[in-house]
């Protein structure tokens, strides 16, 4: 099952991309496969619909890339924190994970970006 990124998905790529510009080339192609919600956190799958042999050029093999910002969300005292993985060139999954907070997975169109 294929789904469109939400709004805070496709803004957290969208800030990713201005620190690793190569991460807008990928953006078009890029949707969810699953969410899984941990209770403080969650794993965004994600998948390529149109799978090209494009490598994402950020200087890092096999890891995470953020660009340490806090999302400041409705109902969430101290926010979330989050990066995505890099495997293989492409983009993975995104994780997102609370400060120490219980959360049930639902992102309002209410969130901001903070350092």
């Amino acid at each position: 099952m294929m789904e469109e990124l939400n709004k805070l998905e496709y803004s957290i790529l969208e800030r990713l991309a201005t620190k690793y510009p190569s991460v807008s080339e990928h953006m078009p192609f890029i949707k969810v496969e699953t969410r899984l919600k941990t209770g403080v956190g969650m794993y965004i799958n994600l998948i390529y619909d149109n799978p090209q042999n494009k490598e994402l050029n950020v200087g890092i093999e096999n890891s995470a890339i953020s660009t340490n910002e806090t999302i400041e969300l409705d109902g969430l005292m101290y926010g979330l924190n989050y990066e995505v993985d890099v495997t293989d060139g492409r983009l993975k999954f995104i994780e997102l994970v609370t400060n120490g907070e219980d959360w049930n997975g639902i992102v309002s169109e209410n969130f901001s970006f903070t350092t």
